[in-house]
C-alpha cells in the first residue's frame, strides 16, 4: 500500500482507533511534484478521458487538437496497461517543456510481495538480485543501483517499441510507438516485497527535464507521511549517487 502527499492531512486517528489505522497504514510515502494529476483507478474510462481532455485544452490553449487528442489517447492506452498489471497508484503529467512543446508521462507503482520467504529480507541482496535480472532480460537498457533516503534499490532505464490499439484513433490498424521508460525497483522496510516505480512517456526528447522530476520523486520516498509544508522540518531528503551495477 503507497500513499502520497496531498494538500490536507486528516485527522489524527484517537488511541481507540490507532491499532485498526496502523493496519492499513501504507508501506511509504512519496510526494508527486507540480504537474502530476493523480487518477481515481476506480473512475469509468470515457468520464477520465473527458477530463483528461478539458485539463489538456485548459493548459494548452494553443495546442492543435491533434496534438491534445494524441496526449490523451497515449495516457490513456498506458494507464490502462498499468492498471491491468496491478498498480496501486497511477498518475500522469501534463507539462510544457523548456523548448516550449507539450509532453506527456505516466507514472504507476505496484507493490510485489512473495507468497512464501522469510520474515525479513536482504533489502540490498534484494536490489542486486533485481538488477543482475534486469540486465539479462535487456542487455540494451541502462541497469545501476542508487541509494535513496528509503534504502537501497534498482534502477533500468530503456527504450520500448510499442503499438498502440488502432481503435483508440478510430482505425483498424494499430499504430507503432516508441516509448522511454525507468524502472524502478525498492525493497520494503515493511517486510518481504518491492515497490516498482514506473515511468513511461512517448516525449523521448524531454528526458533531461523528466529526470530531475524524477529525481524529486525518488528522493521524497519515506517511511513517514511527509509533513504540512508550514510544519518546522518539512525539508526535502537528500539521495544518494548512482553505483552502476556491472
Amino acid at each position: 500500500m503507497v500513499g502520497t502527499k496531498i494538500d490536507e492531512y486528516a485527522a489524527q486517528p484517537t488511541s481507540t482507533a490507532m491499532a485498526a489505522a496502523l493496519a492499513d497504514a501504507p508501506d511509504f510515502w512519496f510526494e508527486l511534484p507540480p504537474g502530476f494529476m493523480e487518477f481515481d483507478l476506480e473512475e469509468n474510462a470515457e468520464a477520465r478521458m473527458l477530463r483528461m481532455t478539458e485539463a489538456a485544452d485548459l493548459l494548452f490553449a494553443d495546442a492543435t487538437p491533434e496534438q491534445k487528442f494524441s496526449l490523451v489517447v497515449s495516457g490513456e492506452y498506458i494507464l490502462q496497461t498499468m492498471i491491468v498489471a496491478g498498480a496501486e497508484h497511477v498518475s500522469s503529467c501534463f507539462l510544457r517543456m523548456s523548448d516550449g512543446e507539450l509532453s506527456q508521462g505516466t507514472l504507476c507503482v505496484l507493490i510485489e510481495r512473495p507468497e512464501n520467504g522469510p520474515e525479513h529480507q536482504d533489502r540490498r541482496g534484494t536490489a542486486k538480485r533485481t538488477a543482475v535480472q534486469w540486465r539479462e532480460l535487456y542487455p540494451d537498457a541502462e541497469v545501476g543501483l542508487v541509494m535513496l533516503p528509503y534504502g537501497i534499490a534498482a534502477l533500468c532505464t530503456r527504450d520500448q517499441d510499442l503499438y498502440v490499439p488502432g481503435a483508440l484513433f478510430g482505425i483498424e490498424d494499430p499504430v507503432p510507438t516508441t516509448v522511454r521508460q525507468l524502472q524502478l525497483c525498492v525493497p520494503l522496510q515493511t517486510g518481504p516485497g518491492t515497490a516498482l516505480f514506473v515511468f513511461t512517456t512517448e516525449n523521448i526528447g524531454h528526458w533531461p527535464g523528466y529526470l530531475e522530476l524524477l529525481s524529486s520523486i525518488m528522493k521524497s520516498v519515506s517511511a513517514e507521511e511527509p509533513q504540512r509544508e508550514d510544519t518546522p522540518g518539512g525539508g526535502e531528503p537528500v539521495g544518494g549517487e548512482m553505483e552502476k551495477q556491472s
